[in-house]
């Protein structure tokens, strides 16, 4: 019985260690950039033309929200416009960046 349980022990030791993993390259944006300083890149922009888009139309959004014009308003509605169009921009950015890889 021990030279059964020493003779497994042993060839445990024998078998050699599988050779390491190499990791997958990390996914890159345009320019060589990696995927999450795009999607950084990318909520940044997306963020600015939403909530220049809000600034633009903010008494007609204020006017909808609340029934009257309130200047009070365009710092929530701004800053909720920013934060859609920066989760937009960042989430949708791998993936049209995928489309144009495979279009162009």
């Amino acid at each position: 019985m021990r030279r059964t349980i020493a003779g497994c022990l042993a060839a445990s030791l024998i078998v050699t260690p599988a050779m390491a993993q190499t990791s997958p390259p990390a996914p890159t944006g345009p320019y060589g950039m990696p995927m999450q300083e795009w999607q950084g890149a990318s909520c940044l922009w997306g963020g600015f033309l939403a909530g220049f888009g809000v600034f633009y139309y903010s008494d007609v959004l204020t006017v909808a929200a609340t029934g009257a014009t309130n200047p009070l308003l365009l710092v929530p509605l701004i800053a909720t416009g920013f934060a859609a169009g920066c989760s937009v921009a960042a989430n949708a950015s791998p993936g049209l960046t995928w489309l144009y890889r495979k279009v162009m």
